[in-house]
């Protein structure tokens, strides 16, 4: 009988100790999410209430939510081939530990130029030196064991010295996008400045009656903090 509640006990110990095991990850994987660079822009810029470009003073840091328009610099999306002024590609593989596995990422490309972003009051250049940009993922792939990569992914993947087929299957791939395209809404946060405007639509007001227009840079000791997720645009 002494034997019998010994183990009994053990066994209580061991589900214990698996239980606190189990929270503890869960907690630490929380915590990285919660104060991962994507979440904390997220955060700041739900916390800022956004203003008209026109009655956003210079040297500020503010707010602004308006539509995009692409430069001569736009760029093509990798996976999707959209004309764009940003791009956020995410490619995970399967990997099989025994009976169980995980998604590993095996390529990340994330590329940026500056773009024009209007609202009712006016058009403000966006400089993205020194940017974080938070998209929405809204081009989903895969390719698998009995699902071939397009031409247009297998390229992609070599590109990057990497390969969707296997040694007998296809791997297990799959390929996320997010883009800032034109007319997007999005939302900006950082320091609203004034310069020479290099190709006026219309005459405006600056120094010895030069057109100028409204710009958005990174603040001097911070990023500029972009969005197309709509949480951070009230």
């Amino acid at each position: 009988m002494v034997v019998a509640s010994s183990r009994s006990s053990d066994s209580g110990l061991g589900i214990t100790i698996g239980v606190v095991v189990v929270a503890v990850l869960a907690l630490v994987l929380f915590l990285r999410w919660y104060y991962s660079p994507a979440q904390q822009a997220r955060r700041a810029l739900a916390a800022v209430r956004p203003a008209p470009l026109a009655s956003c003073p210079d040297g500020v840091v503010g707010k602004v939510v308006g539509a995009v328009a692409l430069t001569g610099d736009a760029l093509r999306a990798p996976l999707s081939g959209r004309r764009c002024a940003h791009f956020d590609v995410h490619v995970e593989e399967y990997r099989s530990r025994g009976k169980s596995g995980s998604w590993i990422t095996v390529i990340r490309e994330v590329e940026s130029c500056g773009f024009l972003l209007s609202d009712d009051s006016g058009v403000a250049r966006v400089d993205v030196t020194g940017a974080r940009v938070v998209t929405n993922m809204d081009t989903t792939r895969r390719s698998g064991t009995f699902h071939d990569a397009t031409p247009e992914l297998e390229a992609f993947l070599a590109r990057h010295g990497r390969s969707s087929k296997g040694w007998i299957f296809n791997k297990r791939i799959r390929y996320r996008e997010g883009v800032l395209e034109p007319g997007e809404r999005v939302a900006v946060l950082g320091r609203l400045g004034t310069e020479t405007d290099p190709s006026p639509t219309t005459a405006g007001e600056g120094y010895r009656g030069a057109p100028t227009r409204r710009v958005l840079r990174a603040p001097p000791a911070g990023e500029l903090l972009v969005s197309d997720e709509p949480g951070t645009q009230d």
